[in-house]
């Protein structure tokens, strides 16, 4: 009798480990903002100016948004609650739409924002920024930015 309670034990802690595999989690998208929506900026994408080619850094605090952010829009950001990504991006044409989306990986933690350029016809080469305010990030946590452009 306690052999057969042995086994069933046994076989109850394969199948609950079993269970708990990492192959099984789903990856999350994340709830991200912008400068528009938060503190009603316009046009940022030609009006918010940073010192960057084809690259991005992320901002943790305000004196930090104050010193490399320049443009018609600096509002005081919460950055107990954001992180701001912000970055350039060069094109051969038009830009008519930019779209985002944070996924947070289940596995890791990490965060990867995907930045996703619309192009348009128009011969106009522009040199954008982008950004999302995105939920305070966590120490050692990792963010990638893929940059998709889409025509």
């Amino acid at each position: 009798m306690k052999i057969a309670q042995i086994l069933v034990a046994l076989m109850l802690m394969v199948g609950i480990s079993s269970c708990n595999k990492d192959d099984d989690c789903t990856n999350i998208a994340v709830n991200i903002t912008s400068l528009e929506n938060e503190y009603g900026c316009t046009n940022t994408q030609y009006q918010l100016e940073i010192d960057l080619t084809d690259n991005y850094i992320i901002i943790k605090n305000q004196l930090d948004f104050a010193e490399f952010v320049s443009g018609s829009c600096l509002p005081t950001i919460d950055f107990s609650t954001y992180d701001l990504v912000i970055g350039k991006k060069g094109f051969t044409s038009g830009i008519s739409l930019i779209e985002y989306e944070l996924i947070k990986n289940c596995n890791s933690g990490d965060l990867n924002l995907k930045v996703t350029f619309y192009q348009n016809v128009a011969t106009v080469a522009p040199n954008l920024t982008y950004h999302s305010l995105i939920p305070k990030m966590e120490n050692q946590q990792e963010l990638n930015v893929e940059i998709l452009i889409e025509n």
